[in-house]
């Protein structure tokens, strides 16, 4: 933000008026009083913008706040701004404790996507981190193995195109659709099927891949390389 009419024009949208609720309830969590000075030193905005926002958010019922006074939420404001705080925890947590983030790479995330999750998605996704955490707390045998799984992402399946020269896969799973997804499978194309030797040949023609399926070779174009996708890819030279 680099004035206050680009300022104000993000204020219009929902996640930033959501941000300066989630503000004020960590500055009171804090032990502190929110102030418009204390706000727009947290948020790194001026206090212009923070006086429109306070303006917003008073005339739809969810704060107090009189010019030079302290901001104090309504009840409607405190529960809306606790629903928002305890989305950020709770992915927060998910991306630290589950999925390995640093705790200032985790903050940013949860940021960028507490704004976006409706109620039901909230729900499911906080029902499934409190499943892991209490596996977590439990040290249950099946938790420690997708932990595991989780360390060897390098191990996800990759579209066959962007495999280096000379890789071996299974077939995790064909993305095609339609007249393209029935003619592969036509030809044999199904999750569990090996592949080596997977090359990339660039000539007059264009680009194409080659490799081995069942003692057949075979020769694909970029779209089809693009469809098929292996797991554990392993070099051979």
């Amino acid at each position: 933000m680099t004035d206050d009419a680009g300022e104000r024009t993000e204020l219009e949208l929902t996640s930033r008026i959501e941000d300066y609720l989630e503000a004020i309830l960590e500055i009171e969590m804090s032990g502190d009083v929110a102030t418009v000075t204390r706000m727009a030193k947290n948020l790194g905005v001026t206090k212009a913008t923070i006086t429109v926002a306070l303006k917003k958010l008073k005339n739809d019922g969810l704060l107090e706040h009189e010019r030079y006074g302290d901001v104090i939420l309504t009840a409607a404001g405190r529960e809306k701004a606790l629903a928002i705080y305890r989305r950020h925890d709770f992915l927060t947590d998910f991306f630290v404790r589950i999925l390995g983030f640093s705790v200032e790479r985790a903050q940013k995330v949860a940021c960028v996507m507490e704004h976006e999750l409706d109620e039901a998605t909230e729900t499911r996704l906080a029902a499934f981190t409190d499943v892991l955490i209490q596996a977590e707390r439990k040290k249950e045998e099946w938790l420690r193995r997708l932990f595991d799984t989780l360390d060897s992402a390098h191990e996800l399946p990759s579209p066959m195109c962007l495999l280096p020269n000379g890789s071996n896969g299974v077939i995790a799973r064909v993305t095609a659709q339609h007249d393209l997804r029935k003619r592969l499978q036509a030809s044999g194309f199904f999750p569990g099927v090996e592949i080596s030797d997977v090359r990339k040949i660039s000539d007059r023609s264009g680009t194409s891949f080659v490799f081995n399926m069942n003692g057949m070779g075979i020769r694909f174009g970029v779209t089809e390389a693009s469809a098929v996708w292996l797991y554990s890819p392993r070099v051979i030279g």
